[in-house]
């Protein structure tokens, strides 16, 4: 701009637009303001629970497993960006968890009256099992996500490699680094009764774990049917949501664009002047309905292409006399109260439609995976049987509600005219090459000679005259070269049929292929019941009336993909969570109760994105697989300490309720940590983080809910595990059980 600028004759001037490295500034900023909100969230959590020096040191970890994060990111090619700051977000309370678990742990003992070293070297030595397990199984549930494919894959990469990283320092961190800070931080620290606030912090925590959650874990584990049921119920009723199409699918849903593609197309044919005319009369009404909405300060730039569309999608550009198109960039979505729907909606209605029209569109620029809501292709071997068929289903698609902007890319092109030979002209030896041959030497030329004229070469062409080329009376006027040397008029040798023909065929898979596209307004009706109405009836008889295939493509390509490999990876996943917790507990049967945690915290999930009026998009289905990893964090923690109990001779029931109660602040910590580093970003209100609050809402909403059924729930399920189990062992041992051979 600098060195441009002052060479500019006067009367030119420069506007600089589409500045997307302005977008990607703002939302890194957007991105870290919700980040430093969480991280001091999560630190104040920690001061809340456990002592000032514990809390600074388990900290500490914070930052040192985002360095060496980092790092692993700048080693896989990674990059800091919407996703994977997002990523570093949702680590925020992971990341302390392992931390929390040996400093609490370590901190319990110390204040029993251990010396400093046994404290913290126990710590660590005693939650080695359970932390490990429970940073192996967050891992089993993101490994699946790295192995989604497609532009998804690509997009989303960053969420699993990122909390893996995470999770692989922060184990380093506890383990090998921590122990050493608490023993000094236990050395500077008294035994006994703290004092001050901190005293009243732990005695308030007593009272409530004392008086309160342990009268209720009795409660729960003396009526464990009925705790059991409730459960069960509240996920039934979760999963009735989105049964019951109160919870709708969006695939991906994009922050709201600053730009906005309106394109023209007319007939062939169609006079330039015509073009222009329209595209004047869009630039006024376009700012008529700016000044109607906002006075003027809704458009920073409006750029009007003259034979030519415009598209992020260098395919679907093309040039001609009859194209014209117009860029609007708007302000930003955070800075207008006018959506872009909206601002559609009411320029349309100032629009008048000339004659000669063919397709008019109004869209808005996506980000994400390419493509538009609507994608439907139609394949054939005729052209004219895909046209219609294209016809009919645009027809179809415009009376459903919520569905607008539609075109199909087979648009029609000039008039033809098809010739064929007549019977005498076969019989004088002509044939259609040689006839097509001599119209193309009338109308279009053939090159003679070539000659220098000093440093110019010039080309000699023979053809009519443009008066005469530009006459379809001219066909009549044409003499043929027949083989025998004879000059005859044209109409003696060819007969003629006029047909519209196409701008472009395009195929698919070696056959002739249009694709349907269209634009779906999210609050009135949804995508995968659109496709499903169309399959069931529409596309069907299509198909039979027109012998034509069709296929959903685009952005329902891509969702059909993603899901089939999240379908694998839920296999897989658990498979993974089941065989480390059978590992760990040498157990069968203690693995399947610690799981049943997971559609507990679907439950939350769930109930989250209906209360805060979200739609489920694939964001949400990452964050469920991740949730499925962290949720069971807490039940490992409880099983671990339960075990030991019972090793030391407690009965089931008093070890259950004493290993809730003991390990209530852990569980608590851990599940804090997490939702407080997500809960700025929760409420956060900028259009440009909208699309990330769904995984925010399935970790936040599952883990806080899931924490506390398990505090209830899990121990009752164990409950019922060891009765079956103490039953089965009586059975064998008086030989009512029998193992058939």
């Amino acid at each position: 701009m600098q060195e441009t600028l002052p060479r500019l004759p006067p009367g030119i001037e420069v506007t600089v637009y589409d500045e997307s490295w302005q977008l990607i500034k703002e939302r890194i900023t957007l991105l870290l303001k919700n980040g430093g909100g969480g991280l001091v969230l999560v630190v104040a959590i920690l001061y809340v629970f456990l002592t000032g020096r514990v809390a600074f040191w388990v900290a500490v970890g914070i930052p040192v497993s985002f360095a060496a994060t980092l790092f692993i990111l700048y080693l896989a090619g990674g990059s800091i960006n919407m996703i994977s700051l997002f990523a570093l977000i949702m680590a925020l309370g992971i990341i302390v968890d392992d931390a929390i678990v040996v400093g609490e742990d370590a901190l319990t003992h110390y204040q029993m009256g251990e010396d400093p070293l046994l404290a913290a070297e126990g710590g660590a030595r005693r939650m080695l099992a359970p932390v490990m397990a429970s940073s192996l199984t967050t891992i089993a549930a993101f490994i699946p996500l790295t192995l989604v494919g497609g532009i998804i894959g690509n997009i989303l990469f960053a969420i699993p490699l990122v909390i893996i990283s995470v999770i692989v320092a922060s184990l380093f961190e506890s383990f090998l680094v921590l122990p050493g800070h608490l023993r000094h931080a236990f050395m500077h620290m008294a035994h006994g009764e703290s004092k001050g606030l901190r005293r009243r912090l732990d005695e308030g925590f007593q009272r409530f774990r004392d008086r309160i959650f342990r009268p209720l874990a009795v409660v729960a584990l003396r009526n464990r049917g009925t705790t059991i049921s409730a459960a069960i119920a509240m996920l039934i009723v979760s999963f009735g949501l989105v049964a019951g199409g109160r919870l709708n699918f969006v695939f991906f849903p994009t922050p709201e664009p600053q730009v906005i593609f309106a394109n023209a197309t007319f007939v062939a044919g169609t006079p330039e002047e015509r073009v222009n005319a329209f595209l004047a009369h869009l630039r006024e009404t376009l700012y008529r309905t700016e000044r109607e909405l906002d006075r003027g300060n809704l458009i920073n730039l409006a750029v009007t292409r003259h034979g030519a569309l415009s598209s992020d999608d260098a395919s679907k550009l093309a040039a001609g006399d009859q194209l014209g198109s117009i860029q609007i960039e708007l302000v930003a979505p955070d800075e207008r109260s006018v959506r872009n729907e909206q601002f559609i909606r009411a320029w349309r209605q100032h629009i008048e439609m000339p004659a000669g029209m063919e397709n008019f569109i109004i869209t808005s620029r996506r980000a994400g995976p390419p493509g538009r809501d609507l994608t439907i292709r139609l394949t054939g071997t005729d052209a004219d049987s895909v046209k219609s068929a294209s016809l009919e289903l645009l027809e179809a698609l415009k009376g459903i509600a919520g569905v607008s902007e539609l075109q199909d890319d087979m648009p029609y092109g000039r008039e033809q005219l098809i010739y064929t030979l007549t019977p005498e002209a076969e019989a004088s030896g002509l044939t259609v090459a040689e006839l097509g041959r001599q119209l193309r030497t009338a109308f279009d030329g053939r090159l003679v000679q070539i000659f220098q004229d000093g440093s110019d070469e010039v080309e000699v062409r023979v053809r009519l005259p443009r008066v005469e080329r530009d006459r379809l009376g001219s066909l009549e006027r044409v003499n043929i070269r027949l083989p025998s040397g004879e000059f005859v008029p044209l109409s003696t040798v060819a007969q003629w049929t006029t047909r519209r023909g196409f701008e472009a065929l395009r195929h698919a898979e070696g056959r002739l292929a249009t694709e349907v596209t269209g634009d779906v307004d999210t609050s009135l009706n949804n995508v995968d019941r659109i496709l499903a109405a169309l399959q069931a009836s529409t596309l069907r008889e299509l198909a039979a009336k027109y012998g034509i295939d069709y296929s959903f493509e685009g952005r329902a390509a891509d969702q059909r993909e993603t899901l089939a490999d999240m379908r694998v990876g839920v296999v897989l996943g658990l498979t993974l969570i089941y065989l480390v917790l059978a590992w760990v507990f040498s157990s069968y049967g203690w693995p399947l109760v610690v799981i049943a945690a997971i559609p507990f915290g679907f439950i939350g999930a769930l109930l989250g994105h209906w209360l805060m009026g979200l739609d489920l998009t694939i964001l949400s289905m990452f964050g469920l697989f991740g949730l499925s990893g962290i949720v069971i964090n807490d039940s490992i923690i409880l099983v671990t300490f339960y075990k030991r109990l019972r090793e030391q001779g407690m009965s089931v029931d008093e070890a259950l309720v004493e290993a809730s109660c003991q390990r209530l602040r852990a569980v608590l910590l851990t599940s804090l940590t997490t939702i407080g580093g997500l809960l700025p970003l929760l409420f956060e209100t900028s259009f440009q983080a909208q699309f990330l609050i769904p995984m925010a809402t399935s970790i936040a909403f599952g883990l806080g809910f899931a924490t506390v059924l398990i505090l209830f729930v899990i121990p009752s399920l164990l409950s019922v595990h060891e009765s079956i189990h103490a039953r089965l062992r009586r059975w064998g041992s008086k030989g009512e059980f029998m193992v058939p051979s």
